[in-house]
């Protein structure tokens, strides 16, 4: 009888030697080979109960209002089976014993160990599912959430996971956006509160906005070349309208969007009707500009940041 190792625990992995078992491991090795002890003794010293009643077929029993006794059982020893049923329960104990033994075989068999004798590990499973280290696109959700929201719900608890069709066009709905691409804002919720950044991209789909230099998020991006390896990036992520406000770098002051409508003289002396955009907060113009665009971060320079 082999003789079980101790294990060494080293960091949180369990090493074993090639030729020792766990007590689990051992007990079901102990157990089949019982079972095929067992299974490898003859058919003649298990002779399986006899049910047959003398002068009657199998399974005959006496009526409950019957008036003739019940035939007595026959004696053990005149209870035998034809040959083709011997050989075929000898056959079955045959089948058991050898999965018996296979089983207990594959059991017994060493575990696989390394040069160093500790026990091989399966590699971390580190997902590296994103093509690029830009920002990423808002798209629909997939799987459970998909399935129990149903095809016609884009937005389930509270959530939207699909963009909004219109059913008789069959064309995307766009949210009516209160800011645009280049306005100074203020972050007023999140783990960026009170953040002050320039939008840069905007999805009218979607209800979200882009800003620069907040809702950091990590993308693992996969290789793309076999000379390339896998890298974490740190990029930002879509965040929603709702949770910046207008801000006002001369005041500095957040506030709500505000629409008037002034008369303007155009270039050829004729006065028009616009609309401008101000902070309800100061009642100044929002002023129109140029939105940044994207870099990575670590090619930006400490201004932009």
């Amino acid at each position: 009888s082999s003789r079980l190792a101790k294990a060494k625990t080293t960091g949180g992995v369990t090493a074993a030697s090639s030729g020792t078992m766990s007590t689990s491991k051992a007990a079901a090795v102990l157990l089949l080979a019982g079972v095929a002890v067992w299974s490898a003794s003859g058919a003649a010293s298990r002779q399986p109960p006899c049910f047959v009643t003398a002068g009657a077929p199998i399974g005959a029993r006496a009526g409950r209002g019957s008036t003739g006794a019940a035939a007595p059982l026959l004696d053990a020893s005149s209870c035998s089976l034809p040959a083709a049923g011997a050989a075929a329960f000898s056959a079955e104990n045959v089948v058991l014993a050898s999965c018996a033994a296979a089983l207990l075989a594959s059991l017994a068999a060493p575990r696989r160990t390394s040069a160093s004798g500790s026990r091989v590990q399966k590699a971390a499973k580190v997902t590296m599912c994103a093509r690029s280290g830009t920002p990423t696109t808002p798209m629909g959700s997939r799987g459970k959430r998909r399935i129990r929201a149903g095809r016609m719900r884009p937005i389930f608890r509270g959530r939207q996971i699909a963009v909004r069709v219109n059913p008789k066009t069959n064309k995307p709905i766009r949210y009516r956006m209160h800011i645009v691409p280049g306005d100074t804002v203020q972050v007023m919720k999140g783990k960026d509160a009170g953040k002050v950044t320039q939008v840069i991209r905007v999805y009218p789909k979607w209800n979200k906005i882009l800003c620069l230099g907040v809702n950091y998020c990590i993308k693992h991006v996969r290789p793309r070349r076999e000379d390339e390896v896998g890298q974490r990036v740190q990029v930002e992520a879509p965040m929603h309208s709702s949770c910046v406000m207008h801000y006002s770098e001369a005041e500095g002051v957040a506030g709500l969007l505000g629409i008037r409508f002034v008369q303007k003289e155009g270039k050829d002396g004729l006065m028009r009707v616009k609309k401008v955009r101000f902070n309800k907060a100061t009642g100044e113009a929002i002023p129109v500009r140029v939105p940044q665009k994207w870099v990575p971060v670590l090619d930006r320079s400490a201004d932009e940041d």
